[in-house]
């Protein structure tokens, strides 16, 4: 029986159920689940048979604790992903944008503009497919604005209590000119005295981990993304 839980497609049956949420609109990665945590060589089957059935999937996506594996040759190893909390104490001072960009925030540019800027700064990450734009919420952000008006690096975040920063990014032409820690030292000034997390992928490209561990973060989660390809 398959039936659809917000935009999950779920299928339930013996007791077990898997899950696939399908990818957005225009990209290819759908992202995998399943209940309860026994039998996943023939449940890891089932998913990647639910995939199938899923229109536009060319790459489905599951998360492991570290140290666990799929039960089937079909997954292979992706990346590491981290999960991130700020120490509460370390307190890095700010520091200036280089010249001639000045802080904004999002509400000081278009939406495709911002998109530009998100697209451009993830087109080497994996955890972003490249063509994929942002549109989620946020309740903070800082930006690096040029001249012209467009978006050299951002940090958003989300949450009141317990803040969640992300999506954090620099386009490649502004990258090793510290635009990066000067906007998350200015997010970190605006959050203090809250919880802080974030995700990264933990070996990016562009070291970006390296950077948080640098301002206060702390590894507190390991988990690892195992992708197949759906044809």
């Amino acid at each position: 029986m398959v039936e659809f839980l917000g935009s999950w497609r779920v299928e339930l049956s013996e007791g077990a159920a898997v899950a696939v949420l399908p990818p957005r609109r225009g990209l290819g990665r759908g992202y995998g689940a399943w209940w309860p945590r026994d039998g996943r060589g023939e449940v890891a089957a089932r998913l990647v048979e639910l995939a199938r059935s899923v229109a536009g999937l060319r790459v489905l996506q599951i998360s492991l604790p570290e140290g666990e594996s799929v039960d089937d040759p079909r997954f292979v190893w992706a990346y590491p992903v981290w999960t991130m909390t700020h120490d509460g104490t370390t307190r890095p001072s700010e520091s200036e944008l280089p010249a001639p960009l000045r802080y904004g925030e999002l509400a000081d540019v278009p939406r495709a503009e911002f998109s530009r800027a998100y697209a451009s700064a993830y087109r080497d990450q994996r955890l972003v497919e490249p063509a994929e734009s942002w549109d989620g919420p946020a309740d903070r952000s800082v930006l690096a604005l040029a001249p012209d008006g467009s978006v050299a690096g951002f940090v958003l975040a989300k949450g009141d209590r317990s803040v969640e920063l992300g999506p954090i990014g620099t386009v490649p032409a502004w990258r090793g000119r510290g635009v990066g820690s000067a906007l998350l030292s200015s997010m970190l000034a605006r959050c203090r005295g809250r919880d802080v997390h974030l995700t990264v992928d933990g070996e990016s490209p562009t070291r970006a981990q390296e950077l948080y561990l640098r301002y206060g973060f702390r590894l507190t989660e390991r988990s690892v993304a195992y992708q197949v390809r759906i044809s």
